[in-house]
């Protein structure tokens, strides 16, 4: 029995548990629709029990097919792990890297991983992954990515981190914007009308208002953003000022106010599943990730 399913079936069943939808199973694996069939055939013909139920909105699992998955798990896990100590030819190799990234990575991080990616590994490619706190450790214990870049305060202990570069806050306007010519010193901010944005895994802001309490200084919020991507845009049709980590105003051009607010600081980790610490790719995507250039 066991000579009639080898790795690749092993891995069909794997994704088919944790997506239920074959076609996207065949778009992770990139192989056809018809190819994740077949392997699904011959994964019936060789268990006498049912493992999936076709319902409206995909497969569902059977225990039995949860059963198996947790067993092939480890056999997978074991043969990436021989597999993951070849060495690694960025040159020649054609590896897909699955990186989990917050916002502020997405902005100010990955278009220059990607670049220098590009210059050393011309074959590589780069999927990258909204950062979930409650699902991102899990995704990388199940080898579904190879790590994580996101805020020290989010990014789950549980894992294997080194710190990438500690950041700050500033103040910014667009550039050109009347409000740049009112201040000279952080009490003028209160004066201004200010953008603020939503506290969670993507934006630290809670520390701005601490900062701002402890100066005693209060600031007059129109508009409160879910995210820094659609600051700019706010700010073309409004005169308004924004706190945000220096890289993000670097990476939408905006113009940086002359007052000095570097004490509010924060970490920038990268993380990885102690599952590929003997990983070839992971170790130079972690090389290349450490050569990029860090925020002034």
């Amino acid at each position: 029995m066991s000579e009639k399913i080898d790795i690749r079936h092993m891995r069909v069943l794997l994704l088919l548990v944790r997506e239920k939808n074959v076609s996207r199973v065949a778009e992770r694996l990139d192989i056809s629709q018809q190819a994740v069939s077949n392997s699904l055939k011959r994964l019936r013909e060789v268990f006498p029990s049912e493992l999936f139920l076709r319902q409206s909105a995909g497969l569902q699992p059977t225990d039995y097919a949860y059963e198996l998955a947790e067993k092939f798990e480890k056999i997978v896990e074991e043969v990436d792990g021989i597999f993951n100590t070849f060495p690694f030819d960025p040159r020649s190799n054609e590896y897909t890297f699955r990186v989990i990234a917050n916002e502020y990575a997405q902005l100010s991080i990955i278009p220059s991983l990607s670049l220098l990616m590009r210059e050393q590994a011309p074959g590589v490619k780069l999927e990258v992954l909204d950062f979930d706190s409650s699902a991102h450790f899990k995704t990388l214990a199940q080898g579904e990515a190879d790590l994580v870049i996101g805020f020290s305060d989010y990014v789950d202990q549980g894992l294997i981190r080194t710190t990438l570069r500690r950041d700050h806050y500033c103040c910014v306007a667009r550039q050109g914007a009347s409000v740049s010519q009112q201040i000279n010193s952080l009490s003028n901010v209160a004066s201004l009308p200010h953008v603020d944005f939503a506290s969670g895994v993507g934006n630290l802001g809670s520390r701005v208002d601490d900062f701002l309490k402890d100066q005693n200084i209060s600031r007059s919020v129109i508009a409160t953003l879910p995210c820094y991507t659609s600051l700019q845009a706010f700010m073309q049709v409004n005169d308004t000022v924004a706190f945000v980590p220096s890289a993000i105003a670097t990476a939408g051009r905006f113009q940086v106010l002359d007052i000095d607010v570097s004490a509010l600081s924060f970490d920038v980790v990268v993380g990885w599943h102690r599952r590929s610490s003997s990983s070839a790719p992971r170790k130079w995507l972690n090389q290349i990730i450490s050569e990029l250039p860090t925020p002034l």
